[in-house]
């Protein structure tokens, strides 16, 4: 496992326990799209699983707030898999890791769209990264095996600052005009 992934699993982890015992659905669908983030940049099996945890945990949170029911145990386990990772033992941390998916998968029997899900989101946001390089929407979306859809949906509802896409707006306007004169 790379020191980066590592790290930032850690600090999740930590913030992951604290949602845990609020039942702070939010904060968990936060900590979810910041390690979805992850595993589309570092696309390593450790990334992925963890996301998928993080968002299924979210789901069943939300799920329990709604129905007024108490919110499964699953947070000595986390807490016994960042102990595990803190000490290097990344084999044991993800022995654990399997047996936390086993404990959502008795809980929610939507894990595997879960897993789609995630997997998907993350496929979304590296192609938007490949875009914001140059790469056109069209040639992202054949690459990664995604619909032009999908990413034309995730792009209308990120708001990518005007001033990080290189050009400002009054010249881009200019220079459009200017094809149509």
């Amino acid at each position: 496992m790379q020191d980066i992934v590592k790290k930032d699993i850690l600090e999740v982890l930590e913030q992951a326990l604290a949602a845990l015992e609020a039942e702070d659905h939010h904060a968990l669908l936060d900590l979810s799209n910041h390690v979805i983030h992850d595993a589309s940049i570092f696309q390593d099996d450790d990334s992925v699983s963890f996301a998928v945890i993080i968002y299924a945990l979210s789901k069943i949170v939300h799920r329990c707030d709604n129905e007024k029911i108490p919110v499964p145990q699953v947070a000595s386990l986390l807490q016994e898999a960042k102990d595990a990772l803190e000490l290097s033992k990344e084999d044991v941390y993800r022995a654990v890791i399997k047996r936390i998916f086993d404990e959502v998968k008795k809980l929610d029997e939507k894990v595997g769209l879960y897993i789609t899900e995630v997997i998907n989101q993350a496929r979304i946001k590296k192609a938007s990264k490949m875009t914001e390089h140059g790469i056109s929407l069209a040639r992202t979306a054949e690459l990664l095996g995604i619909s032009q859809w999908e990413l034309q949906d995730y792009f209308g509802k990120t708001q990518i600052p005007e001033h990080e896409l290189g050009v400002p707006v009054k010249h881009r306007l200019k220079l459009a005009r200017s094809w149509f004169q």
